[in-house]
């Protein structure tokens, strides 16, 4: 037995089901856990695509800005670097316009000239508000080596050091910046955290594990100081002052005023350009003015313990839903509800990171992937395909409408044998022998298909299921393979429909100039067998069988001899009996069967009698089973006066002459022996 039919044959598919979903998420939770270099890449990538695309620029803090080396001063200037004079001239005028924090993204580590050193440090003493950068040097290992620092003497003025060291990822963009280094066993501030803390009026910070405590501040950063920049935007997002603007004095004081002044290269040609989400060729003095302007807004990207948490239950809860999805609906709804719920995490994730927290869209979106290409794998291999067997099983006698709830739970056939209640219902044509051996086989499979063909489609219209055609015979039944609580009022309803078509068929018929023809039929509801029968692999048919289905091929053989066009058992007859009216024929006893069974003709647009006369023939046999027989006689004759073509009282007329002239034994308990089948 395949596989597939072995999880199903044990009733194990919603188990097994689990187990793939609890597989697939369980290993996106490893690659995320392990940090898995090829898709962090692609997470990495995301982090710039929320920036430029998604999020766009902010309004960044207005009271930072930028003195620019910008192709202005140099062509007014000469060559970069400059004289220390212009510098201390610079610094002068930034003093005299009550600039807050000067932060040189610069170093002067050699000696110009006595002269101008001189000044330099000075005008940096003077101000008392500068910044000077300064740069850690690296071997192989990671370990620092050496330290590039402005001269001693320039440095005794300064307010502070910032280092300016910065680490692009492995794609050269720079999304990390540190905001601590150590050296000799001191930990060195970066441009950006120093410029915040001069800004704030923060003498000191305390590191901690993954964030840094500036005085009620605290900055996330990971495990090695490194904070992720919050960008604002793209080169020039901060005012930009040309550096000979100011040092001359065409800057107007006010808007220098009480400002942080970063001041570094824009300059494509000094070669201080770096790649950031939104652009390949950002001033690196701008990062670093990005760095303070988070720390000071309080605008950062966290990604922290909480969100790692946040992530892994996405990743489970994205991988179940689109499993649950996949499993459960068709393809062509699966599919759009997946759009959907990717689309719905997008736009949390896009939320999440513009108020902060940097939620992770690769590992949850690659949960639904797998969870779609495993429960879709799933469903196709073993679901669908127990489905598609469903349909090739039942399409040919199964109403479209019940083949798709098949399909949908194929587990509720019970395909192997089960125990059902349905109702079964056998019909024939009344004299087709004769006909047949009248008539052309061409002319007679012409009638006969036209005539099956129109039964199939009402049968199926009321949800039936067409078992077999025995000749010009048909055997359907109500109640299996799906369990249908009303298969006896389907059944009826059935048989009134049937013999509405029938007469439009009639009608056309004789139209047509053709010979008509009518059926009759037999019907009874009770407990059956229902499953496959035949050789697996051959020849397989799904059918009902038992005593029920007996007894309404029965009824169909006796309508005949009562000459009514459906009769019906006992177990329709209390099934539907407030639906449906009935007369009551006979109580008979057939052949094989011990106990007696009370047949009943439905009359509502199925019989020749009105109701009148179906209350008429119940007194009348009421007054037979008393042994009444000239009483009993008089009343069928009664019935025959109304309609002269009733059959069941032309019989009773007949027995009771006959036991007026041959009484019964004693214990005649009003039965009827059937010596046919």
């Amino acid at each position: 037995m395949p596989f597939w039919k072995k999880i199903l044959a044990r009733g194990n598919a919603t188990a097994f089901s689990v187990l793939l979903a609890v597989v697939s998420i369980t290993s996106v939770l490893f690659l995320y856990y392990t940090q898995n270099s090829f898709l962090e890449a692609f997470e990495a990538k995301t982090y710039d695509l929320r920036f430029k695309d998604l999020r766009g620029p902010i309004q960044p803090n207005p009271d930072i800005a930028i003195i620019a080396f910008d192709d202005k001063s140099i062509a007014e200037l000469g060559r970069y670097p400059w004289s220390r004079d212009r510098y201390a001239q610079l610094i002068d005028k930034l003093s005299a316009a009550k600039a807050r924090v000067v932060l040189f993204d610069a170093f002067f580590p050699e000696r110009e000239n006595a002269k101008n050193d001189r000044l330099f440090a000075a005008a940096v003493k003077r101000a008392g508000n500068v910044v000077l950068a300064a740069a850690l040097h690296f071997d192989k290992e990671g370990r620092v080596t050496s330290i590039t620092r402005s001269l001693p003497e320039i440095e005794r003025g300064l307010a502070g050091v910032g280092l300016i060291n910065m680490f692009p990822d492995d794609d050269g963009v720079v999304r990390r910046i540190p905001l601590l280094l150590e050296k000799d066993g001191k930990q060195m501030p970066s441009l950006g955290l120093l410029g915040a803390m001069l800004a704030l009026g923060e003498s000191g910070f305390v590191s901690g594990d993954f964030d840094i405590e500036l005085g009620e501040r605290r900055i996330p950063v990971d495990g090695e100081n490194k904070m992720w920049v919050n960008y604002v935007g793209g080169p020039g997002v901060y005012p930009r002052y040309s550096f000979t603007d100011v040092m001359n004095g065409r800057i107007p004081a006010e808007k220098l005023k009480g400002k942080i002044l970063f001041v570094g290269a824009t300059a494509l040609g000094i070669y201080d350009m770096r790649v950031t989400p939104f652009d390949g060729n950002t001033p690196g003095v701008e990062l670093h003015a990005t760095v303070a302007d988070n720390i000071i807004s309080g605008r950062y990207i966290r990604q922290s313990g909480i969100e790692a948490l946040i992530d892994m239950a996405f990743i489970i809860a994205m991988g179940v839903v689109a499993f649950i999805l996949t499993i459960r609906l068709h393809q062509s709804r699966a599919i759009p509800a997946t759009v959907v719920l990717l689309v719905g995490y997008l736009w949390f994730t896009t939320y999440m990171f513009n108020v902060g927290h940097w939620i992770n869209m690769i590992y949850p979106t690659m949960s639904v992937i797998v969870a779609v290409l495993v429960g879709g794998g799933f469903r196709y291999l073993v679901l669908e395909r127990s489905a598609r067997e469903m349909r090739s099983m039942f399409s040919s006698y199964l109403s479209p409408k019940l083949v798709a709830r098949l399909e949908k739970d194929p587990e509720a056939a019970r395909i192997g044998g089960d125990t059902k209640e349905v109702t079964v219902l056998f019909t024939d044509i009344k004299g087709f022998t004769s006909f047949s051996e009248a008539h052309p086989p061409q002319e007679v499979v012409s009638r006969l298909n036209q005539y099956l063909g129109a039964m199939v489609q009402v049968i199926e219209q009321h949800d039936g299921t067409i078992d077999k055609f025995i000749g010009d015979g048909i055997m359907a039944y109500w109640g299996a393979p799906l369990s249908q609580p009303d298969h006896a009022r389907l059944a009826i309803d059935c048989i009134k429909a049937i013999n509405e078509r029938m007469k439009s068929l009639r009608a056309q018929w004789q139209a047509e100039g053709l010979e008509a023809f009518t059926i009759r039929g037999g019907i009874q509801s009770g407990e059956v067998v229902a499953g496959n029968v035949g050789l697996a692999g051959k020849k397989m048919e799904y059918t009902v069988i038992g005593d029920t289905v007996n007894q309404a091929a029965r009824l169909e053989g006796t309508a005949k001899y009562y000459g009514v066009t459906y009769l019906a058992g006992e177990d329709t007859y209390q099934r539907t009996r407030e639906t449906c009216r009935y007369r009551e024929l006979d109580k008979i006893r057939v052949v094989g069967k011990q106990f007696p069974v009370t047949i009943y003709e439905p009359l509502e647009g199925l019989s020749l009698l009105d109701v009148a006369a179906a209350g008429q023939f119940g007194v009348a046999l009421a007054l037979y089973r008393t042994r009444d027989w000239g009483k009993a006689r008089d009343a069928f004759q009664k019935v025959l006066d109304v309609a002269p073509d009733d059959k069941p009282s032309k019989i009773y007329m007949e027995r009771c002459e006959y036991f007026a002239q041959n009484p019964p034994a004693a214990d005649w308990d009003g039965v009827f022996n059937r010596a046919e089948k």
